[in-house]
């Protein structure tokens, strides 16, 4: 893992700007990009709980290997609107495993994409985690993405 600064963007006209403002309505943030950093923007998902889990998105086949972390299965429509399809953390020690069982998960339910919830320090808040945002999934509760702002 390489150690990464965030620069966080402003939406540009000359950049896709229909792209970008799709994104800030999904609560997504976009970043410009460091030359060891894949990721390309973050999201906030809300639990039944009411707490909120910020992800970094990755594309399904451009993650990398996950060492304990969680994470969100998520199809993105061609309107760019995104679709939870499964909440999970991973349960192996090496990580290239966990990330063969996310894609392999990910490609049978038709998922695009992975969000990636790192900030959780044992596996206990892992399952908590996991748990709250998977019952806002049942309920219906769980919303395409939380605006930033709180």
């Amino acid at each position: 893992m390489c150690a990464q600064v965030l620069k966080f963007r402003a939406p540009s006209a000359n950049s896709g700007a229909d792209v970008e403002a799709a994104d800030q309505a999904a609560g997504i943030i976009a970043l410009d990009r460091e030359p060891c950093d894949d990721t390309t923007a973050l999201q906030f998902w809300v639990g039944a709980s009411g707490s909120r889990y910020i992800h970094t998105v990755h594309s399904l086949l451009q993650c990398p290997e996950l060492p304990a972390v969680n994470y969100l299965l998520v199809h993105r429509d061609a309107n760019g609107l995104p679709k939870v399809l499964a909440a999970g953390h991973t349960k192996n020690d090496a990580p290239s495993l966990n990330l063969a069982e996310i894609r392999r998960h990910g490609a049978t339910l038709g998922a695009n994409e992975v969000h990636v919830h790192m900030l959780t320090d044992n596996t206990s808040a892992a399952k908590v985690v996991e748990h709250d945002l998977r019952q806002a999934q049942l309920q219906g509760t769980l919303p395409p993405g939380s605006q930033l702002a709180h």
